[in-house]
């Protein structure tokens, strides 16, 4: 089963029994982020290598092997964090439904 997410930022987040794809591919989700000097573009991650998730009042980051995670970097530096390629940055109501299907089953 499959449930997309697509938040008012443009990003898209997909979520299956296999893979978390988030899409940052739209207009408006490309012009955010060189303006805010986030990810662009596509990123896919198998959902058995995902080891957790973070989530705070507008970003939430998919921790998984090989991607950065949490002793990468220091809780005062939440502007880097959010450039991560693994981190989501929505409004709360956004990001609370995404984080509870990402964290079913972990």
């Amino acid at each position: 089963m499959s449930h997309d997410f697509q938040l008012a930022s443009g990003t898209t987040v997909r979520v299956s029994d296999e893979l978390v794809s988030i899409e940052r591919t739209s207009g408006k989700a490309a012009a955010k982020a060189l303006f805010a000097g986030r990810t662009m573009g596509s990123m896919a991650i198998k959902r058995s290598a995902v080891t957790g998730v973070i989530f705070n009042s507008d970003y939430l980051l998919i921790c998984a092997s090989g991607l950065p995670a949490p002793s990468d970097f220091k809780i005062s530096n939440i502007a880097e964090v959010k450039q991560f390629p693994n981190c989501v940055v929505a409004k709360e109501a956004e990001l609370l439904p995404l984080y509870e299907c990402l964290s079913q089953g972990l």
